[in-house]
């Protein structure tokens, strides 16, 4: 079924909006919209589908859906008649969330979750306590009031040290091993020069650390080692042919904060000292 397009979730003058369905078997239908969402559920069973994926809904789950993302509930019902069930949805607006991101230092801590725009599962205990404090909203209270609640939730998901990201809005383009050698690629290319590891790797493909190996060890023919340090090396010999930097500046340009370990991998690499190499090719 094809996702439907929601209208703005969120009041004309304001930057969020909270939302409490009490419904025991309310369904969705397949639908995006431009906002991000916390979704929190207590006292349900069922299915919520996150783009391409199917997840089991706990006893108290919480969820961030990115903006565009198509997700919806399957089967939804009652898992304990004697408790109210809960399904609380607070709507941030995309702009706003970026421009915190990016001018509040204190909401720096929220990158990795907010950020990538990737859809992620908190752990049981996480969601139980945003649970409480959601409960917290009183819209008797003025607007400033109730937007610290939201930030308390903030500081909730970002001491969660296990919640796992699930997908993307980009997460359908990985449909195949093509797709994600192609995305390992480019991002390499474009991030040789900082400190990744697998787990950064597993996570911008949405696959495991050990599916990443694979990867590298059949397309590639090396490992993620050996195909980071072979781009690296390759970037300073160009550098080293067509600039006057310093070795050292070009060793710290391309990811190497030691200039003595830098000058025994390009040797290794290329069979001549980086002064040697330039020397023999420099166009300068």
């Amino acid at each position: 079924m094809r996702a439907i397009t929601s209208k703005s979730l969120i009041r004309p003058g304001y930057s969020w909006r909270h939302h409490l369905d009490e419904s025991p078997s309310e369904l969705l239908k397949p639908h995006v919209h431009r906002e991000f969402e916390f979704l929190l559920l207590f006292n349900y069973r069922g299915i919520i589908r996150l783009g391409g994926v199917d997840v089991e809904v706990a006893p108290c789950s919480f969820f961030l859906i990115p903006p565009e993302l198509s997700h919806d509930l399957k089967d939804l019902r009652v898992r304990d008649k004697k408790l109210t069930p809960e399904r609380h949805s607070l709507w941030m607006d995309k702009e706003w969330v970026s421009n915190m991101l990016m001018h509040c230092k204190e909401m720096r801590k929220l990158t990795n979750i907010l950020g990538d725009e990737s859809c992620i599962q908190f752990s049981e205990s996480t969601a139980l306590s945003a649970k409480n404090v959601i409960s917290l909203i009183d819209y008797k209270t003025s607007s400033l009031e109730q937007l610290s609640v939201l930030f308390r939730v903030f500081s909730t998901v970002t001491q969660d040290k296990n919640f796992v990201m699930l997908c993307s809005s980009a997460h359908l383009q990985f449909e195949s091993d093509k797709d994600r050698v192609e995305a390992l690629s480019q991002y390499l290319n474009t991030h040789y020069a900082q400190d990744i590891s697998l787990q950064d790797l597993s996570q911008y493909i949405f696959c495991s650390e050990r599916t990443v190996n694979r990867i590298f060890t059949r397309h590639f023919g090396e490992t993620f080692g050996q195909r980071l340090k072979k781009i690296r090396l390759s970037h300073a010999a160009e550098l080293l042919e067509t600039s006057n930097f310093k070795v050292s500046h070009i060793a710290q340009i391309v990811g190497y904060n030691n200039t003595s370990n830098f000058n025994r991998l390009f040797k290794n690499y290329k069979g001549l000292t980086p002064k040697e190499y330039r020397n023999k090719f420099s166009s300068k």
